[in-house]
């Protein structure tokens, strides 16, 4: 038996290739193999054993139809060992990522490359976020302005109308030569709430739609989590869909899932979504005449002042925190009624949705839909909700997260699909999957496979553990810590990624290295992540002093990240609101948090850290962790025993030999 399909390659993207060849002649070990094709084709690839474990392992989950859970080391080359059983089940399937990067990576560079190898029938498609692309009608609304043309656009609007008849899903990435940070992107992409649908004057042009058109086409589908589980909301609200309809779903840097999925299967809602609708509600109704401008100017004011009463409820409280029955209450009555009545008003009473106008249709529908999300975020819960804010630069942001995902990921995700797989290079903890098993709601059949990095750690790595410092509870901890970061500094030559807890660590220990080491000092915060990331490969001995952000996604191979040094063990910070309700969730249900979610949180994360050190057969590095609890605790045995085999030493001089 043969069959036709597509495949589009990164050279030339929008060419069909079609291959012919009986479905039959290749199987997992006939690829992946000593002696397979990519094998004979590829001259950088290297076998592993690992990954064709991996790939045999998740080839019986989609025959099973069952999820799989499948930590790979780095190195192990688990984007092949996942995309080879799927591409030969031939179902329909999404991989979802946690970043653009491994998209990319996985679209541009591993499916061409798996396909000359194999002559594999590969139809594949990626799909970004909406913000990604641009939208025609905003694009056009946006350069009819006339005062625009005196400001120096016109250049600029040459040069994307010059794009936009060449490219074929008008994707952001493709511009090169805008930056990253430029504020004309917003006014020209696509936003899901700027849409006029089927009203739309460039329907038929429409790239979205296009893009939508060949998605589901393919038989499989490059999404990263964002995307992935805002489509799983619009899905269940029954409002459509983003993504295809699909049969399988693979998450790559499975780790992130659970904080992502949060917010998915929450409510959000923001002062900035208020005053953007209010912004472009005073634009749209400029020029009317058959509506009473004053009413809805009181109205659109009252919107107003009730997102700044809103952002002034929580100005003598911190940064984050929750919102017990007393505060939603207060807010309800209080700047929620104001924005209620503004909203309403719109909705129903302004006449500005029976107008010929569909701009002012979409808003108005977008007023309805903001004033039910105001009643579903204001409204208190049942034990398994948590209603919290945070306050951001120019905004205030009102949440209601569940506390348990495990089920809506059964709901939406495990009873939908053929087979689930989730996969990273850190989801163990002391060798085991229970805590993200407990975490994502795993089905008791669910496969596991656990493959070890192929690195030699042993000879690769050294782990400098103090034991003479300060507990990082201690006053003198951060002065101290600063003092051993520039012995280990000078006994590195620099070269150093540095990992702060907390950017109040961060600061200090700058201000004590700066000027008095001989090395360049990158601090995150005072350049863009990718300045300061290429600056510090760039500069071999420099060192850079970095939070959260960076405990992943970085790669840094090569001798200018030879030390990673971390300074105390990273667990999550229990004045987080979310952080703060589940350890209290669990402590109700009569369980230990600490040893069943704060510990295995932080081994994730040390994990996740250890991952930047060492990215190929030729690195060598130093992992320095400088929290004397490792080696004091009771619980510091498990973050060991959750590391690879790597030597430990506790004498300052022994990084000077290992160099």
């Amino acid at each position: 038996m043969y069959f036709i399909t597509l495949f589009h390659v990164d050279s030339l993207p929008f060419q069909n290739y079609i291959c012919l060849m009986p479905e039959t002649s290749l199987n997992i070990k006939g690829i992946l193999g000593k002696d397979g094709l990519l094998a004979q084709s590829l001259p950088s690839f290297e076998f592993r054993s690992s990954q064709l474990q991996m790939a045999l392992l998740l080839e019986e989950a989609l025959q099973k139809k069952i999820p799989a859970i499948v930590e790979a080391g780095t190195g192990t080359g688990k984007t092949f060992g996942y995309l080879v059983p799927v591409i030969l089940s031939g179902k329909k399937a999404v991989v979802s990522t946690g970043t653009k990067n491994l998209q990319e990576q996985i679209y541009h560079k591993d499916l061409p490359l798996l396909r000359k190898a194999t002559s594999l029938n590969i139809n594949a498609m990626i799909m970004k976020g909406r913000k990604n692309y641009l939208c025609l009608y905003r694009y056009h609304q946006f350069f009819s302005q006339p005062s625009l043309l005196k400001t120096g656009l016109e250049k600029t609007r040459k040069k994307i109308e010059k794009w936009l008849k060449k490219t074929k899903f008008a994707d952001r990435a493709e511009l090169s030569w805008l930056a990253d940070d430029d504020v004309l992107w917003d006014a020209l992409s696509s936003a899901s709430d700027q849409c006029l649908g089927s009203e739309c004057m460039f329907l038929d042009e429409c790239f979205l739609n296009r893009l939508r058109s060949k998605a589901a086409k393919s038989k499989i589908i490059i999404v990263n989590h964002h995307l992935f589980f805002a489509d799983m909301k619009v899905k269940k609200g029954g409002f459509g869909e983003i993504i295809p309809r699909f049969q399988v779903a693979v998450f790559d840097e499975a780790h992130t899932i659970e904080e992502i999925a949060t917010g998915y299967f929450g409510e959000i809602l923001s002062t900035n979504q208020l005053m953007e609708l209010v912004n472009e509600l005073e634009k749209e109704t400029t020029d009317l005449q058959d509506i009473d401008k004053g009413k809805l100017k009181r109205h659109l004011n009252g919107i107003k002042i009730g997102s700044e009463n809103l952002r002034g409820f929580c100005n003598d409280i911190g940064e984050r925190g929750r919102l017990d029955h007393a505060a939603l209450s207060e807010i309800s009555k209080g700047p929620g009624r104001e924005i209620r009545k503004g909203l309403k008003y719109l909705q129903e009473k302004a006449g500005l949705g029976e107008l010929d106008n569909i701009a002012l249709q979409v808003l108005v529908a977008r007023a309805g839909e903001l004033n039910l999300l105001l009643d579903n975020i204001l409204c208190k819960r049942d034990s398994n909700w948590l209603n919290w804010y945070e306050k951001r630069k120019k905004s205030l942001v009102l949440h209601a997260s569940p506390l348990d995902i495990s089920g809506p990921m059964n709901e939406t995700l495990y009873q939908k699909l053929q087979a689930v797989v989730f996969t990273s290079a850190t989801l163990s903890t002391n060798k085991t999957f229970d805590y993200i098993r407990s975490r994502l709601g795993l089905p008791g059949d669910t496969l596991e496979g656990l493959y070890p990095s192929h690195f030699n750690f042993e000879t690769q790595t050294l782990m400098y553990l103090p034991k003479d410092l300060p507990n990082p509870n201690a006053s003198e901890f951060a002065s101290k810590v600063a003092m051993r970061i520039a012995e280990i500094l000078r006994r590195t030559d620099g070269r150093a990624l540095v990992l702060f807890t907390s950017y109040h660590n961060l600061n200090l220990v700058f201000q004590i290295l700066n000027g008095n080491v001989p090395y360049t000092i990158l601090r995150q915060g005072d350049a863009p992540r990718s300045t300061l990331l290429d600056e510090f490969r760039r500069d071999i001995h420099s060192v850079l002093l970095a939070t959260a952000s960076f405990w992943q996604g970085v790669d840094v191979p090569g001798e200018s990240l030879s030390c990673l040094i971390i300074d105390k063990l990273p667990f999550d910070s229990p004045g987080e609101p979310l952080v703060a309700a589940r350890i209290d969730a669990i402590r109700d249900k009569g369980g230990n948090p600490f040893m069943e979610y704060q510990v295995p949180s932080a081994i994730i994360s040390l994990k996740q850290g250890l991952g930047r050190l060492i990215r190929n057969n030729s690195d060598r590095g130093v992992l320095s962790v400088l929290d004397v609890r490792v080696m004091t605790s009771r619980y510091g045995r498990f973050f060991l025993e959750s590391l690879p085999e790597i030597p430990v030493s506790h004498d300052l001089s022994d990084i000077t030999r290992f160099f």
